[in-house]
């Protein structure tokens, strides 16, 4: 039987921890309640966060819902990986996909919680990018996420969904069944589903299982084609898309830094 492991951290309030809960799931709880699990098992539980909690417990995303079965909780993905003409699609896992190598680092320092895990992306088999992933969390249920993604061997290209050029791809949130669902961004109220609409952020607030809240997703400046192009969905999908239709290719020895912050909040009922 696989023990508990805890950091010697004392349980003071807003106190962050490191939870080994099983293989391949790791938590961070925050005075003893969960903001998300890493799942880094093998297969398609492999790389993403869920579920992803606000402060008050309330679980906003969801993990293999029956209409977007390839949607998994905080995820990344993209439609097309193409190295040396072999096409695949790490979206829906069609021959690619993300294989965890390790935890290359874990810590909790004041009120700061890091965690740097390395990644290899896979085309049918064959390691085509390796990706350094560091997520820095912080009381209240905040978190800046870094994705450092390079090619190995040849060039590597990624492109989002050529289907009616929505362009989908990326970092990306499914989120849980919820009623009085309200999508945001920083231009304002978001009535209709969008697709290529720059945004700086993004959000998705809902009335859950568990209470009300809402969780935002800000891309930030520095970001190759910021402000990204979002992709939003009132049944329960925000997405940052990178790059698009367009496309962009990854270069061995030249690693593509994506960064984001992510809240989750409570609201009032």
């Amino acid at each position: 039987m696989r023990c508990l492991f805890l950091l010697a951290v004392p349980a003071f309030a807003g106190s962050l921890q490191w939870v080994e809960l099983n293989p391949g799931e790791l938590a961070l709880r925050e005075s003893g309640k969960t903001f998300f699990l890493y799942r880094h098992g093998a297969g398609r539980d492999c790389c993403y966060l869920h579920p992803v909690n606000s402060p008050a417990g309330v679980t906003v995303t969801d993990d293999g819902p029956a209409d977007h079965k390839h949607h998994r909780g905080l995820f990344w993905g993209w439609p097309q990986v193409e190295q040396n003409g072999v096409q695949a699609d790490s979206w829906l896992g069609r021959g690619a996909g993300h294989r965890f190598e390790r935890i290359v680092e874990k810590r909790v320092s004041g009120d700061e919680a890091l965690l740097r895990v390395e990644h290899t992306w896979l085309l049918d088999g064959k390691p085509v990018a390796k990706e350094m992933v560091t997520i820095q969390a912080f009381p209240k249920h905040r978190m800046n996420v870094t994705l450092q993604i390079e090619a190995i061997g040849a060039p590597v290209r990624i492109a989002g969904a050529p289907e009616q050029t929505k362009g989908y791809g990326g970092f990306s949130t499914r989120f849980a069944p919820r009623k009085e669902t309200k999508l945001r961004s920083n231009k304002g109220p978001v009535e209709k589903d969008e697709d290529h609409v720059p945004h700086s952020w993004a959000e998705l607030e809902g009335v859950y299982a568990g209470g009300r809240a809402v969780l935002r997703v800000q891309a930030l400046p520095g970001n190759p084609g910021y402000p990204n192009e979002w992709c939003l969905r009132h049944y329960g999908f925000v997405g940052a898309n990178f790059p698009g239709v367009g496309g962009y290719t990854l270069e061995p020895g030249k690693p593509v830094t994506l960064r984001y912050t992510v809240t989750v909040s409570d609201l009032k009922p």
